[in-house]
């Protein structure tokens, strides 16, 4: 593994870190009591950023293994595609990420569509708040096993 994987991982890691740490109390706030309007596009706004920096670790991590010019070549769904790759093993003996994480990450890139292509007032607290529950676990559980993968390969 290069020392400039390293480097970006750490880097995407961090503003993660950054992003959730700052906002832990609004979502603390959102879970207690139902957020307003604003409140639930700003919590759509976060799932959707949340998401997006752990993807672009895994697309780090599926350049360096050679992957990524073939995963977006076969597939319009290429989002997908990656978030599989990385829970099955490959070149390496093991997954990056366990299935547990797979499924909550599947959730999330599964909002990340609709939050792309639908209205904000169509947004549904209901939906989106066992992912505003789950997000913290989530990404903590991202963040270990991204380190994990990262010694596994050292």
């Amino acid at each position: 593994m290069s020392h400039n994987l390293e480097l970006l991982i750490a880097a995407e890691l961090k503003q993660l870190d950054l992003l959730m740490g700052a906002r832990q109390q609004f979502i603390k706030r959102s879970l207690a009591k139902n957020p307003t309007t604003e409140g639930l596009d700003a919590l759509a706004a976060l799932l959707h950023s949340a998401y997006t920096a752990m993807e672009r670790i895994m697309v780090h991590i599926a350049k360096n293994d050679g992957l990524y010019a073939e995963i977006r070549a076969k597939s319009f769904m290429w989002h997908a595609t990656l978030l599989n790759r990385m829970a099955q093993p490959g070149n390496r003996l093991s997954s990056i990420i366990s299935k547990e994480l797979h499924g909550y990450l599947n959730e999330y890139l599964g909002f990340r569509h609709v939050f792309r292509h639908a209205y904000l007032h169509e947004l549904k607290w209901s939906k989106m708040q066992p992912l505003v529950q789950n997000l913290e676990h989530a990404v903590r559980l991202f963040g270990y096993e991204i380190n994990t993968y990262l010694q596994r390969e050292n």
